[in-house]
């Protein structure tokens, strides 16, 4: 009969100990986590990653009208109305009928259409963002979830069967988040009004879009790139090393 050897137990003894206590930890992590979600608006995470996968296939119309319903979720729940989601909802659908004009449609009129609703968009997404980063910026945590706490109250029907007070520090938590990524943001949104306005003909206009993108966030290397091109210059290579190793989002 086949006899296991004693370092060999041991030895599988310690895996099994480990896998355990990992589950147990992913189990702990990912149950708090799913806990400090706001039942309210916890949908349209998913529809983002929804909005992306339509983008991907070039289901532009069902992009419009999933970012539609994202839009609204935000309008219906305090603290979300007007907040930094709804200049990404504006950000995103501006990419949504940019991309349609540049790869979708060839008849000029129908192009220069869309153009004109892609920034109608991003420049919602831009005043958005900045009227967020006018009140927050500066802003320390205890301070912000001083001005939240009312829209976080265990009286809400919404949050009855939750922790309110998990919910609203993980909302302080993605405020502080934005606070970092604020700027880069904006920066993409200048990006895209940029890339609109140049296929406008409207070139100085591009060029100031391009600028302010690159004042925002000096890693932004399209922006770097369409305004070596509005000026005549030779696009920049990024090293192996830029392309493995993209600069922290979060540091700038």
């Amino acid at each position: 009969m086949f006899k296991i050897p004693r370092t060999t137990k041991i030895l599988l003894f310690a895996l099994v100990a480990i896998a355990l206590c990992s589950f147990a930890v992913a189990y702990l992590y990912y149950s708090s986590k799913n806990k400090a979600e706001d039942p309210r608006v916890v949908e349209t995470k998913f529809m983002f990653q929804r909005f992306d996968l339509l983008m991907s296939e070039l289901d532009y119309s069902s992009a419009l009208l999933l970012l539609d319903t994202i839009e609204a979720v935000f309008t219906s729940v305090p603290c979300y109305r007007g907040s930094f989601e709804t200049g990404i909802v504006f950000n995103n659908r501006g990419s949504a009928f940019l991309s349609m004009a540049l790869y979708e449609v060839t008849d000029s009129a129908e192009q220069q259409k869309l153009l004109s609703f892609a920034c109608e968009s991003i420049d919602s997404s831009i005043r958005i963002y900045k009227t967020w980063l006018n009140k927050y910026e500066s802003i320390p945590a205890d301070s912000i979830a001083k001005i939240l706490m009312p829209c976080f109250s265990q009286h809400d029907q919404a949050l009855s069967n939750s922790d309110s007070k998990v919910i609203l520090k993980k909302r302080v938590e993605d405020f502080v988040l934005a606070q970092k990524e604020m700027k880069r943001r904006l920066s993409v949104s200048y990006t895209n009004l940029g890339i609109a306005k140049r296929h406008q003909y409207l070139q100085n206009e591009a060029v100031e879009c391009y600028k302010q993108a690159i004042e925002l966030w000096d890693d932004n290397f399209t922006a770097r790139n369409n305004f070596n091109v509005l000026m005549g210059n030779p696009p920049e290579k990024r090293s192996l090393l830029d392309q493995l190793f993209p600069p922290d989002k979060n540091k700038f």
